[in-house]
This record gives C-alpha cells, sequence and structure tokens, in this order.
C-alpha cells in the first residue's frame, strides 16, 4: 500500500507541476515524439499543432524560437510519417508541403502540447 501511495505522490509530482501535458485524442506515436522532445534538451521543439490538411490530420511541430531562429516547422502525419518542412531559413520553396502552401491550405485545429 505504501508503494502505491508513493507511486501516486511521484506521477502527481511529476506531472501536476508539468504545464505541457499532451491533449487527449492525440495519436500514440504523436506522444512519442513529444515525450522524446521533452526528455532530450537538444531537440528543440517549443510547441505541437494539430492540423487538418489534405483531408488528414497532421501535426506540426514547431521550433522554439528561443533556441533556434530560423527553424524549419516538421510535418508529420497521425502515423508519423513525414510529410514536409514548412518555413525556416532556406530553399524557394520552404512554404510548400505535397506541392501546395501548407499554411493557405491547413487549418489548424488546436494546440497538443506547449513546451511553456
Amino acid at each position: 500500500m505504501k508503494a502505491l501511495v508513493l507511486s501516486l505522490v511521484a506521477v502527481v509530482t511529476f506531472y501536476g507541476c508539468d504545464k505541457s501535458v499532451v491533449q487527449l485524442g492525440t495519436p500514440s506515436c504523436i506522444k512519442q515524439l513529444i515525450w522524446a522532445n521533452k526528455i532530450n534538451p537538444n531537440w528543440r521543439v517549443e510547441k505541437v499543432e494539430e492540423y487538418e490538411f489534405q483531408g488528414k490530420l497532421v501535426y506540426a511541430f514547431q521550433p522554439d524560437h528561443k533556441r533556434i531562429a530560423d527553424g524549419a516547422t516538421r510535418i508529420v502525419s497521425a502515423d508519423c510519417k513525414q510529410l514536409c518542412y514548412v518555413g525556416g531559413f532556406g530553399g524557394p520553396d520552404i512554404t510548400l508541403c505535397n506541392g501546395v502552401n501548407f499554411y493557405q491550405n491547413a487549418v489548424l485545429k488546436r494546440e497538443i502540447w506547449s513546451k511553456y
């Protein structure tokens, strides 16, 4: 019984103080990518947003602009297949994803996770 109580206290302490909780309904592989961000300080993602794009839900891993000013946003499908990178510094097609402008064709649904 003591072990159970101590485990619950540890979970509440760890997650209760964390303002960056992953939203319900998030695919498990997206949660795994977010968890990798939380435990790896060198992975420079500030937030993850869910968009509807070309009839499917996709996830945008926004760079942490406090750590890297010209980072690109990684766009992945609900099954964690990389679709493209948009934004950042470089190339003439930095807004294109699957041949179309991502931000002109994607509809923001919700923020899934935020570092801050």
